[in-house]
C-alpha cells in the first residue's frame, strides 16, 4: 500500500510540474487571464475532494435528481430556474451554508455520500437567464466526473449536443442520465429513446457514455416509503439502484484517484490543442514577416546597385564638367594673362568681361 502511495505522490508531483510549466507558457505567450486561471485552478483542485458535477438543461429534473441521489431535499426544486449559482454540496456534521470568494455557494450536510465526494449543482443550461448557462459552462473544466441529466420528454436536444461537445472537448468522463423515465409508457419506448440518444451521440460527437434511465420522482417516493416491499419495488422501478451501483464501483478509492488525476490532463490537452493552433498561426505570420524582410533586403540591394551605377554616371558627368571648366580656365588664362596684356588686368570692366 505504501508503494502505491509513493507512486501516486510521484505522479501527482509530475502532474503539478506539468501544470506549472503550462502556466508559465501561457503567461509568456500572453494568453488571457481566464486560461491562466483555469490551469491554476486545476492545480489547486488536486487538493480538493472528488468533484461530481451535475449538469443539464433547465426543467430536465436536475435538482430533483440531486435530491433523489442524496435522499434529502437539499437542492431547491421548481418550474422556474431555481439555481442561479454554482452550489457545492459537501459533508458537514450539521447543515451549514456559506458563500465563497470565488462566487460558489457552499452547502454542508451530514450525508454519507458526501464524505468522499463533493457534488456540484450547476444552473440549468438553455434557460432564459443566459448568465446561468455561462456559470455552468465555466465550471465544466473543473469537474472530475460529469452526470449529464436530460429529460425523457425531449432527450438530446440540439443545445444538449453542443453542451456535451463542450464536456467532451475538456476530456471529461460522462455519465448520461435520462430522467423522468416514468413518463415512458413501456420498455419499447425506453429502448426507442435509448437508441435515439445513443445513435445521436455516437454520430455527432463520437461518444459512447453509459446511459441510465431513472425517475427521480419514484426514487423520492421509495426513500419516503415505510413499507420495505413498496420501497424496494419503487427503487427498482426508479432505476436508481443500477445508477448507484455503477457510480459506487466507478468511484471506489482507486477509481476516484484515477479520475481525479485525469481531470487536469483533459484541461491541459484542450489548451494544448487550442494554443498549438495559435502558435502555428504566429509561426506562419513570422515566416511571412521573414519572407517580407528578405524581399525588402533584396529590393534594397537592387536599389543600392542602381544607385551605385547612377552615382558613377553622375560622377563621370561631374568630372567632364570639371574638366571642361579647367580647359576653359586654361584657355582664358592663356588668352588674357599675358605680359603684353597685363595692363588690361587693371581695367575693371575688362576683367569683369
Amino acid at each position: 500500500m505504501r508503494i502505491l502511495d509513493e507512486r501516486r505522490e510521484a505522479l501527482v508531483g509530475r502532474e503539478r510540474a506539468l501544470l506549472e510549466r503550462l502556466v508559465a507558457f501561457l503567461e509568456e505567450f500572453g494568453a488571457p487571464q481566464e486560461d491562466v486561471g483555469l490551469v491554476q485552478r486545476a492545480h489547486q483542485d488536486l487538493e480538493e475532494l472528488f468533484l461530481l458535477v451535475i449538469v443539464g438543461e433547465f426543467n430536465s429534473g436536475k435538482s430533483a435528481f440531486v435530491n433523489a441521489l442524496l435522499g434529502a431535499g437539499i437542492a431547491e426544486e421548481g418550474v422556474t430556474p431555481t439555481t442561479d449559482r454554482i452550489t457545492l454540496l459537501r459533508y458537514a456534521e450539521e447543515a451549514v451554508e456559506k458563500g465563497r470568494p470565488d462566487g460558489v455557494q457552499e452547502k454542508g450536510y451530514p450525508n454519507e455520500f458526501l464524505r468522499e465526494i463533493a457534488i456540484v449543482d450547476t444552473p440549468g443550461t438553455n434557460a432564459i437567464i443566459r448568465h446561468h448557462e455561462e456559470l455552468s459552462r465555466g465550471f465544466v473544466p473543473r469537474s472530475d466526473l460529469v452526470l449529464f441529466v436530460t429529460s425523457a420528454e425531449r432527450p438530446l436536444t440540439e443545445s444538449e449536443r453542443g453542451y456535451l461537445e463542450l464536456i467532451r472537448d475538456w476530456g471529461k468522463k460522462i455519465l448520461l442520465v435520462i430522467n423522468k423515465a416514468d413518463l415512458l409508457a413501456d420498455e419499447s419506448k425506453v429502448e426507442e429513446v435509448r437508441s435515439f440518444v445513443d445513435g445521436g451521440i455516437r454520430s455527432a460527437l463520437g461518444l459512447t457514455p453509459p446511459i441510465f434511465f431513472v425517475s427521480a420522482l419514484l426514487a423520492r417516493k421509495a426513500r419516503a416509503a415505510t413499507n420495505a416491499m413498496e420501497r424496494d419495488a419503487l427503487m427498482k422501478a426508479s432505476g436508481f439502484a443500477d445508477l448507484e451501483s455503477y457510480v459506487t464501483n466507478l468511484l471506489d478509492e482507486e477509481g476516484r484517484v484515477r479520475l481525479k488525476m485525469e481531470s487536469p490532463l483533459g484541461v491541459v490537452d484542450e489548451l494544448n490543442r487550442r494554443y498549438r493552433g495559435a502558435v502555428d498561426e504566429r509561426l506562419a505570420l513570422l515566416q511571412e514577416d521573414f519572407r517580407t524582410a528578405e524581399n525588402v533586403e533584396s529590393q534594397l540591394e537592387l536599389y543600392k546597385e542602381d544607385m551605385g551605377r547612377d552615382f558613377e554616371a553622375r560622377m563621370a558627368e561631374i568630372e567632364n564638367i570639371v574638366l571642361r571648366m579647367n580647359e576653359r580656365g586654361d584657355a582664358w588664362l592663356e588668352e588674357n594673362i599675358r605680359f603684353a596684356n597685363i595692363r588690361e588686368l587693371f581695367r575693371q570692366e575688362k576683367v569683369s568681361e
